[in-house]
């Protein structure tokens, strides 16, 4: 079983509900040790004093506030625990609010929140029941490990969650924060639609088991390889920015997903509409292709490029490929069907 973190009084009203606070989630990032390169010796941090060169034991080590040009404040270990809030055992709920007022910027990290004790379950049960009917969450603080936070107290499937979250002057002003930031403008109706559309497309409900940490599956892939003696190919890619030719890019993306262009209107009077379902029926086949290229390994690429006599392809990268096969494709696609009537017409005489 899991072991609280921190225990206490959950507080609405007057009434005081003990509970225990527990994490929600856990920390899956591979983590490395560093080692001296060509030996098997541990790097270790030591801390140093720069004008001395001399380590320094801990209990002489105090605190600096910097406050610019040199110049610092120095707090110690008592003083700093002397303004800390020491520790309190309530998370009083001041307020609620509803969930979707509160921008998830603001949240920080989650915990569990389980009753403790005799007779705590009716009214911890109440409290979620009453969240979860309401639609609200309990705005509270709490003091966990000698700092203060602000926390949001909602109501989870089966439990009450506790998501620590940071005060609004945490919160950084994008245009204060970021040296480009577009104005807000009318976007083409055309556009528009395109983009809607690729949404549209590519919408799905949440399910959270369909996504996963690829690159932590690749460095442990990468670690067992090692292990094994083999030697590993480094290819890396870069996506490349296609956002010169807009239209494009959104027309295609919306083809790759197997969608019909029903945002491109009506065709012009000029063109028979027959004439179009080719050139549809074409681009969602090329698509289709492309992306079939992109599910294969470089070295499968090699080889049908190879059996496509395709010029400097040993030279090409894995992205070179996929486009110099799905070009090649659809030319001979295209070359097929312009023989196609020539065949008919020898067949006729």
């Amino acid at each position: 079983m899991a072991r609280a973190m921190w225990s206490g009084f959950l507080s609405f009203g007057l009434v005081n509900v003990p509970v225990g606070l527990y994490a929600a989630v856990e920390d899956r990032t591979v983590h490395f040790n560093q080692f001296h390169k060509g030996t098997a010796n541990r790097i270790r941090y030591k801390k140093i004093d720069e004008a001395t060169g001399e380590e320094v034991e801990a209990a002489e080590i105090v605190n600096g506030f910097d406050l610019g040009d040199g110049e610092y404040v120095i707090v110690t270990k008592e003083e700093l625990k002397a303004a800390a809030p020491g520790r309190s055992d309530a998370i009083e709920i001041t307020d609620f609010v509803d969930l979707d007022a509160i921008d998830p910027i603001y949240f920080r990290q989650t915990y569990y929140l389980a009753p403790r004790g005799k007779g705590a379950d009716r009214a911890y049960a109440l409290l979620r029941e009453a969240m979860e009917t309401t639609g609200k969450v309990g705005v509270a603080t709490l003091v966990l490990r000698d700092k203060e936070h602000l926390v949001a107290v909602r109501p989870g499937e089966d439990v009450l969650m506790l998501e620590t979250m940071y005060f609004s002057d945490e919160i950084r002003n994008p245009r204060e924060a970021l040296e480009t930031l577009p104005e807000r403008a009318a976007a083409a109706q055309r556009e528009l639609e395109i983009a809607k559309q690729l949404v549209d497309s590519l919408t799905a409900p949440w399910a959270p088991d369909r996504y996963h940490n690829t690159y932590r599956a690749r460095v442990e892939a990468l670690v067992e390889e090692k292990r094994s003696g083999h030697a590993i190919v480094v290819e890396p890619e870069r996506p490349k920015s296609n956002v010169i030719d807009l239209m494009a890019a959104l027309e295609a993306s919306v083809a790759r997903a197997g969608r019909p262009d029903e945002a491109a209107g009506p065709e012009p009077a000029a063109e028979a509409p027959a004439a179009k379902a080719p050139a549809k029926a074409t681009a969602s086949k090329v698509a289709s292709e492309q992306q079939r290229f992109e599910g294969m390994s470089k070295a499968e690429l090699l080889e049908r490029a190879g059996a496509m006599a395709l010029q400097g392809r040993s030279k090409m990268s894995k992205l070179e490929l996929v486009r110099a096969l799905t070009e090649a494709g659809s030319d001979a696609e295209a070359g097929s069907e312009s023989e196609a009537p020539k065949r008919k017409r020898r067949h006729a005489s």
